[in-house]
Formats: structure tokens, sequence, C-alpha cells
């Protein structure tokens, strides 16, 4: 590359961008060697790319009880998480989420299926991307998405994914505490 007003390259295969197939951003420079004036200074700088990650506030959702004999759901908040997309680049992002069953006493189970959710994304001001919240329903063993970045000629920023969460017991569950984990996944 020679040409001053590249701000980017991304290279992949086929007849258009995909993630699945796309190599990501990479840093570079454009190399400019046109001779400084006289009485002049050459100011460069550099930008690079970064990570893209996320961070959870806690490790642990109580949910709310329900009583032995009446069932019901038993709802909570999922952790807040905050995703930072610092790559640069053309690039979306995905997170999901799967859950195991819930395992009580004695061996009972409610099936992981029976946790449902209702996601939000809040994109910071300035981001370049906009996050789209994943669609209600059953979170489950296969998984379901919570939130998204698409692809796009910039992306990256900063944002914030909630979801309300809902276990739906059966009314004669046995009684005791039962736990599942919930495995969110960025990429």
């Amino acid at each position: 590359m020679n040409d001053k007003a590249t701000t980017g390259v991304v290279a992949y295969e086929g007849s258009a961008w995909s993630d699945t197939k796309g190599a990501g951003p990479a840093a570079y420079v454009v190399i400019d060697d046109t001779p400084v004036p006289a009485g002049s200074q050459k100011i460069n700088t550099k930008v690079t790319a970064g990570t893209l990650s996320m961070s959870q506030a806690g490790d642990t959702v109580d949910l709310a009880a329900v009583d032995f004999g009446k069932g019901g759901f038993s709802r909570g908040s999922l952790q807040t998480v905050t995703v930072k997309d610092f790559r640069g680049g053309a690039a979306g992002w995905s997170l999901t989420g799967k859950v195991t069953d819930f395992t009580g006493p004695g061996g009972a189970k409610i099936d992981a299926a029976k946790l449902g959710w209702t996601p939000v994304c809040l994109t910071k001001a300035g981001s370049p991307s906009t996050c789209a919240a994943g669609s209600p329903g059953s979170v489950g063993s296969a998984g379901a998405t919570l939130a998204s970045a698409p692809n796009g000629t910039v992306t990256g920023g900063e944002f914030t994914v909630d979801a309300r969460l809902s276990l739906n017991v059966p009314a004669f569950t046995p009684a005791g505490s039962y736990s599942g984990v919930l495995t969110l996944t960025l990429t």
C-alpha cells in the first residue's frame, strides 16, 4: 500500500466479506517517503488494533424462590456483561449463551430448556457500531444469542449487555437448591 488515504486493509475469501472466512484487521503503516521541506517537521503516529473482550459484573445469579406444589417462574437478572470491541476493521461480534440442566437434591433436575431470557443491549455513546439484543426465549443447552453487532465498514465500541432471566419450575419439583451453569461465548 502506498496510498496515504488508505485507512484499513481486510482480506477475505469469496465474493463477500464473512467473519468465518476473512482475516481480522491487522496493524499497518502507510509509508510516506515524501521529502520534508526545509523548515518543516514531519509528525508521525500509529493507531494500533486492540482486542475483542468481555467482562462480567459477577459470576453468580440468585433467582427468586418458588413454592413446592405451586411452581412457576423463578426470576432474576443476568450479571451485567460489558463487551469491548477495540479491534478496528469490519468484523462484528456475537455473544451467545447456553446453560446446563439445573441439578438439585438426590439427582433431581430441571431441564435447561426451562431457562428463558429477555436480552437488552446498550451501545456506549461514540461507538461506531450499534448492538442488537437477542430474541427473548429459551436459552437451553443448544444455546441462544444474547447480543450481537453486525459487520460494517468500521466497527467497534463498548456495549452493556443484560437480560431478565426466568426459570419455569414445575409445580412438584422436589424441594431444595438447584444450580445450572450458563456459559457465555463471545466471537
